[in-house]
């Protein structure tokens, strides 16, 4: 899990969703801007994963591999578009937001 303070805020999510850039992998996407500091939040929707036990499942596999592969001076929001989260996918599109 990632610290709070490399968490974004619900008004955060809402401003990069909106005025943010877009970058896709074959599973997932991103939307970011620049920052001071590199923050991050990962999104999984229902349709993605039925039930909540799954999409957190999901979401923190997401956080853990964050820790160590967060873009540093950008925040990013996070998409799942498959049930399935592959490291490797989500590292790679990390280094080409940096």
């Amino acid at each position: 899990m990632l610290s709070k303070k490399q968490r974004l805020s619900a008004s955060e999510v809402r401003e990069i969703i909106k005025s943010g850039r877009s970058a896709r992998a074959a599973t997932l996407s991103a939307k970011f801007l620049p920052a001071k500091e590199g923050k991050a939040a990962v999104v999984v929707s229902a349709k993605v994963a039925k039930t909540a036990v799954l999409r957190n499942r999901l979401r923190r596999a997401a956080y853990q591999t964050l820790r160590t592969a967060l873009p540093q001076h950008t925040q990013v929001v996070f998409f799942l578009h498959k049930p399935v989260l592959d490291p490797a996918e989500l590292k790679a599109l990390c280094l080409k937001l940096s």
